[in-house]
């Protein structure tokens, strides 16, 4: 079980060293993780985008270009299609965002034809460390990045994408929570009835190798004290590993709440794919991004 991300990081770079399809890397912080990601040995990074402007700006920081390949493209359009074609044909296992804007990258992985598709729904998982420093484990906020308002059976498959990003971690029975401002249904609160729907589907069996509880707050999901105080009893009460959030606002909120007040450095992945993508925000700094290219890298094989 993989416990913190700088363990993930090491795990990553004693394994097979794999390629990055990165789309338009021409950020400081985008090439410094692309720089260290290189030198560790956790994989090789093809660059897609201005070859001019990536050099120069590789030259600026003083990492060489010579230990990377670099694909031409004349647009942002062209970019997110050549990085996505390069996953897709297996010339690279993860596709990376650089300086492309999301929404053009993911409309190129989500094309029906030529994208990424595999016939399961795709969502963010968003990992950060939590618990005392000798006791801490890595928990997951999701979907904070790909569907804005999921239904009942999309929360279902966001909930399935998290658990085998937990497996790929070395959990074997992930416990998910599915969060909502109250612990009673409530019409008033929809996330409350699908956090009943989601716990029961996973009493009748639909939800294999985890445990699910809901509907749950968000201290109830993470304190076993604020449990005991509430009088709330839930299969996963103080002890969830994926948080599932009501929306992707919800979600994203808290993940950079948390990100940049605690703060932390987080890793985060795009599943459900073929394979991972990475959608860094524009903020987010090398350290992050590295974090983030050591998660994709060590799905690839672990997640199913």
């Amino acid at each position: 079980m993989i416990r913190s991300l700088s363990e993930l990081r090491t795990r990553a770079a004693e394994g097979r060293r794999r390629t990055l399809a990165v789309a338009d890397p021409t950020g400081e912080p985008t090439l410094r993780a692309l720089a260290e990601a290189r030198r560790v040995g956790i994989a090789h990074s093809v660059l897609v985008g201005d070859q001019d402007r990536i050099r120069q700006n590789l030259e600026r920081l003083g990492i060489g270009a010579d230990g990377f390949d670099i694909v031409p493209a004349r647009n942002e359009e062209e970019t997110a299609r050549l990085a996505v074609r390069l996953v897709r044909c297996s010339a690279a296992d993860v596709l990376v965002k650089g300086s492309l804007t999301t929404s053009v990258l993911m409309r190129a992985a989500l094309d029906r034809e030529d994208g990424l598709r595999s016939g399961r729904i795709l969502s963010d998982v968003f990992l950060f460390p939590f618990g005392p420093p000798d006791d801490s484990r890595l928990v997951g906020i999701t979907d904070g990045g790909v569907t804005p308002r999921p239904t009942l059976d999309q929360k279902a498959q966001i909930l399935v994408n998290g658990v085998r990003m937990f497996h790929a971690l070395g959990v074997e029975r992930p416990r998910a929570a599915v969060l909502a401002a109250v612990e009673k249904p409530s019409p008033t609160f929809p996330a409350s009835e699908h956090g009943q729907l989601l716990q029961r589907m996973w009493e009748a069996g639909e939800f294999e190798d985890c445990v699910v509880g809901g509907p749950l707050a968000m201290d109830l999901a993470l304190s076993p004290e604020a449990a005991r105080l509430k009088g709330v009893s839930s299969p996963v009460e103080g002890a969830a590993d994926l948080l599932v959030f009501p929306s992707l606002e919800a979600a994203n909120i808290t993940a950079k709440a948390i990100e940049y007040t605690v703060p932390v450095e987080p890793a985060h992945a795009v599943v459900g794919g073929t394979a991972p993508i990475l959608i860094p925000s524009r903020a987010e700094s090398a350290q992050a991004r590295l974090n983030a290219i050591a998660l994709g890298c060590w799905l690839i094989g672990g997640e199913s």
